[in-house]
């Protein structure tokens, strides 16, 4: 008798384990198109582990989910709590399978999402791509190994990749963009302070901000900038090179160590210029006549000029890179 009823618990068991692993399997692979009615200004939050993600605002009050997921895919989770949506990809996990890079042989979810325009959108991933278009509630987009495309964004952005390049191709708003190992190149207009960072990459931009800090190791800094008020530009290995128009009491700060530095300003720019050389360099000035003082031990030198009512201010740090100064 107690061995009758330990092999129908076992048989149970088994039969539960069955269907545990019909239910994962149907997951793997399956063809995804569902849709969630929302409020027009959700928070959309979106995870999984590699693949690629399409997100597009529209006019609907609606969050609609298609494509297929990974062979891997273990859950899908698409819910709504209020205001707060979540679209989350869960893989399987094998024993053998050493790093994240492994997941690179497979091709992973391949997704498209539409979302109310208004709403903010945070995504994360691994090893993904990330396209975004005509998102207007600001968005926060964090990728490990992959690229990111974004087009027609506003409000809060923030866009960080560890390996991949970074495309704004239209953006407005409180923008900020990272990357380690990449490049970023984008379009930005609107007011507020935007912020460009790279380890191993180059950075160029068009902007109408008066507010603009850029920072890279082993890279270049291009800039295409309008009215500026205030501006902090770092390179360690890298060029700089920007043409603006500085306002009146403006701040321009450059520090490079052995990149060089191009600025080119309105004609009749005011302002106070200050460039020292700490172990050599070469001062290249042609917005006046005055010229590089050298010390007289060692390599430091220095320049120092003012134009118009000189109320802005201009300063730029090198150790031994090239400084030019010009005007369009």
């Amino acid at each position: 008798m107690n061995l009758l009823r330990h092999n129908k618990t076992g048989t149970k068991l088994s039969i539960i384990a069955s269907l545990t692993l019909v239910s994962a399997a149907s997951i793997a692979g399956q063809k995804v198109d569902q849709s969630l009615d929302v409020d027009a200004k959700s928070y959309i939050e979106i995870e999984h582990v590699n693949g690629k993600a399409v997100v597009k605002g529209w006019d609907k009050n609606e969050v609609s989910v298609e494509g297929e997921l990974s062979d891997r895919a273990e859950e899908f989770i698409f819910r709504r709590d209020g205001k707060n949506v979540l679209i989350e990809v869960e893989m399987k996990y094998s024993k053998n399978r050493k790093s994240w890079g492994d997941w690179n042989s497979d091709d992973g979810d391949d997704l498209t999402i539409y979302v109310p325009m208004e709403s903010f959108v945070s995504y994360d991933s691994v090893n993904a791509k990330f396209e975004g278009s005509e998102l207007h509630g600001g968005v926060n987009i964090e990728v490990v190994n992959g690229s990111i495309d974004v087009n027609d964004i506003s409000g809060r952005v923030r866009l960080e990749s560890v390996n991949g390049d970074i495309n704004a191709a239209k953006v407005e708003g409180d923008v900020k963009i990272e990357t380690v190992n990449g490049s970023i190149e984008g379009r930005h207009s609107g007011q507020g302070e935007i912020g460009f960072e790279s380890v191993n990459g180059d950075i160029v931009i068009d902007s109408d901000s008066k507010e603009i800090y850029a920072e890279t190791v082993n890279g270049d800094i291009e800039l295409g900038l309008q009215e500026v008020s205030e501006l902090d530009l770092s390179t360690v290995n890298g060029s700089i090179e920007v043409s603006m128009n500085l306002q009146k009491n403006g701040d321009v700060r450059v520090s490079t160590v052995g990149g060089s530095v191009d600025l080119t300003f309105q004609d009749g720019v005011d302002a106070r210029f200050d460039l020292e050389g700490h172990a050599g360099g070469k001062f290249v000035n042609r917005l006046t006549n005055d010229k590089t003082q050298k010390a007289k031990y060692g390599p430091r030198r220095w320049l120092e000029f003012s134009t118009g009512d000189g109320s802005a201010k201009v300063e730029v740090s090198t150790v031994n890179g090239r400084v030019e100064l010009d005007s369009k």
